[in-house]
């Protein structure tokens, strides 16, 4: 009785053993899977960086060349779409907060840079010799960053899907010298001043390290902390790392003053790459918007959206009283494969977000309407506030509008009819891109 008894338990224990053992090759397996989608998603990103990075290279060539003032603000408009195409691939590299690295933000700056530029040539300025090297040092540093996406690409040694946040973005910082990446002096919403000045709302009380990580623990309910770094500066946070059983690896930033969520990044479990249907496109909003509500943010508008490698980048500005406050641009990062948050970019709104004093329009919406172009077919307004520099904000009419199937923004200065800024909004595969 005793020798059938153990035999029975041996016999159930040979099974379980077997079956966990296949279930550890599956498991194996499906790991295999996910880094080799993972190496194939950051290798398409570092070969778009790069030809995004080439046209620049060209188009600075070209500008050294250019005397007419045509060909500078369309070589100089050459430079702007291209740094921003290049900018979007950045920010899904897997690094935490990858808008806020400084290799993202000074090709950013770059695009930022030649736009401003665009502004003073048909203005009727020339270039100056000071902006001719500020252009050159521009192109030595943008092949700084070329040389790294091409390194990576020739040796394929790329982030593997079990630890996105450690990787190839962070080691590149670096081996390209980005501490030695020249600083551009502009009027733009990107300057060095901007950037390095205290956030303009309402701050929360200073939390410790250990109060970060309770937050993050909150955040991530099923997930457990690795790692807290704090980082000061004028918005210091603290750093963090979560090994989420439903989410990976996740890294995400919490202001110091008020332990406010102003980051996290995930990777995307799948990777569509096709336009998303009507179906899909809602609901991927309405849980951006729920996501926002439960952080806070009230009544957020929905801007421009853009899909790249299983990921969508949903884009929310925030209104008050009606207005849409551009400034405080929100993003959320959005798996499309599962549907679920699994990122979020909330630093323009930490740093802007505030109650404005906002002016009454001196114009009505028809009398706006009419410094709008005859050529367009207006769809839609809104009135909204709009930066023209992190320091000078404007209330503008935002009119909506189409000519032959384009699509166009056009802002109309509320008190004075001023035509301060025209959009083209391009319906591509990656969503709609505005120029």
């Amino acid at each position: 009785m005793r020798k059938g008894l153990r035999r029975l338990i041996w016999a159930a224990l040979a099974v379980g053993l077997v079956a966990a053992l296949v279930k550890l090759g599956e498991n194996r397996e499906a790991l295999a899977a996910r880094q080799a989608a993972e190496r194939t998603r950051i290798e398409n990103l570092y070969r778009r960086i790069d030809d995004d990075l080439n046209d620049v290279d060209v188009s600075l060539s070209k500008l050294s060349a250019a005397s007419s003032p045509r060909q500078s603000v369309l070589l100089l408009g050459d430079v702007w779409r291209a740094t921003g195409s290049a900018g979007a691939a950045m920010g899904l590299l897997p690094l935490s907060h990858a808008d806020s690295c400084d290799m993202s933000q000074f090709v950013t700056r770059c695009g930022d840079y030649a736009h401003a530029l665009m502004g003073r040539v048909l203005q009727g300025r020339t270039l100056t010799e000071e902006d001719r090297k500020q252009l050159g040092d521009m192109r030595a540093a943008c092949a700084q960053i070329r040389q790294v996406a091409g390194e990576a690409i020739q040796s394929g040694d790329y982030v593997a899907a079990d630890n996105v946040d450690a990787g190839c973005y962070e080691q590149s910082q670096s081996e390209a010298a980005i501490s030695e990446y020249p600083t551009l002096i502009y009027d733009g919403p990107f300057s060095e001043s901007a950037e390095n000045r205290p956030p303009q709302g309402e701050i929360g009380e200073r939390i410790t390290a250990q109060q970060a990580a309770e937050r993050a623990r909150r955040l991530f309910s099923d997930g457990t902390v690795a790692d807290t770094v704090y980082v000061p500066g004028a918005l210091p946070v603290y750093e963090l790392s979560v090994q989420s059983p439903s989410r990976g690896q996740v890294s995400l930033s919490l202001t110091e003053q008020g332990g406010e969520l102003l980051s996290f990044m995930g990777a995307p479990t799948g990777d569509k790459n096709d336009p998303p249907s009507d179906q899909e496109s809602l609901q991927l909003k309405e849980t951006a918007l729920s996501f926002l509500q439960e952080l806070g943010i009230e009544d957020p508008a929905a801007a421009y959206a853009q899909y790249y490698q299983g990921a969508a980048v949903l884009n929310f500005a925030p209104r008050q009283a009606g207005v849409i406050l551009y400034s405080d641009l929100v993003k959320v990062y959005m798996d499309r494969e599962t549907g679920e948050v699994m990122g979020l970019d909330a630093r323009n709104y930490r740093l802007n977000h505030r109650q404005r004093a906002l002016p009454r329009p001196k114009l009505t919406e028809e009398q706006a309407g009419a410094y709008v172009s005859g050529e367009l077919k207006v769809e839609h307004t809104d009135l909204a506030l709009i930066p023209l520099t992190q320091q000078t904000e404007v209330l503008c009419y935002e009119f909506k509008a189409t000519k032959d199937g384009t699509f166009y923004i056009v802002y109309i200065n509320a008190l004075t009819g001023e035509e301060e800024q025209i959009f083209e909004v391009i319906n591509s595969e990656e969503g709609d891109l505005v120029v």
